[in-house]
C-alpha cells in the first residue's frame, strides 16, 4: 500500500516543487496524527546550537519526527501531510529549513518533499526561542 501523490491540471504549480498539490491515501489505510514537534533534545530542552537558527532547529525537529515515525513502522514515505509553523519566514529561512530536514531524514530525503504541505506562521510558540515546529499525518503501513 502507497501513498500517490499528484499535481492536477489546473491547479497552482508546486512553490518549488517543495510538496504535491494533492496526497491520496490508499482505501483502508491507518493514519496516525502526529502533534507539533520542536527542536527539543532529550532534555526537554532547546538542543545547543539552536537558539536563533532555523537550520538547526528544522534538523532536530525532524530528528524528533523520525523517532516518531519509526516506532510506528514508518518513513517518510508514509508522510500523507505536514504543517510546518514558523515565528517569520523568507526564502533564505526556507531554505535553511529544508536544508536541516534533508539532513535529519537521511536516505529517506527522495520523499522529503513528496507529501501535501502547509505553512503557517506563528507570533510565538510556548517558549520564545523555538522558531519552528513541525505536525504530520502519516499512514501506518499494514
Amino acid at each position: 500500500m502507497s501513498l500517490e501523490h499528484i499535481n492536477p491540471p489546473g491547479s497552482a504549480p508546486p512553490y518549488k516543487n517543495l510538496y504535491s498539490n494533492v496526497t491520496i491515501v490508499p482505501p483502508g489505510a491507518k493514519l496516525a496524527f502526529v502533534s507539533s514537534q520542536w527542536a527539543s533534545g532529550p532534555d526537554g530542552e532547546l538542543v545547543e546550537g539552536g537558539s536563533g537558527n532555523y537550520y538547526v532547529q528544522a534538523k532536530q525537529t525532524w530528528i524528533n519526527i523520525m523517532a516518531i515515525l519509526k516506532a510506528l513502522g514508518c518513513g517518510v514515505k508514509d508522510i500523507v501531510h505536514k504543517q510546518v509553523c514558523y515565528v517569520e519566514f523568507n526564502e533564505e529561512i526556507g531554505k535553511s529549513s529544508v536544508a536541516g530536514g534533508l539532513e535529519a531524514v537521511g536516505p529517506e530525503g527522495e520523499d522529503f518533499l513528496k507529501s501535501s504541505l502547509r505553512y503557517a506562521g506563528y507570533g510565538n510558540f510556548h517558549r520564545p526561542d523555538v522558531l519552528i515546529s513541525v505536525d504530520v499525518i502519516v499512514m501506518i503501513p499494514n
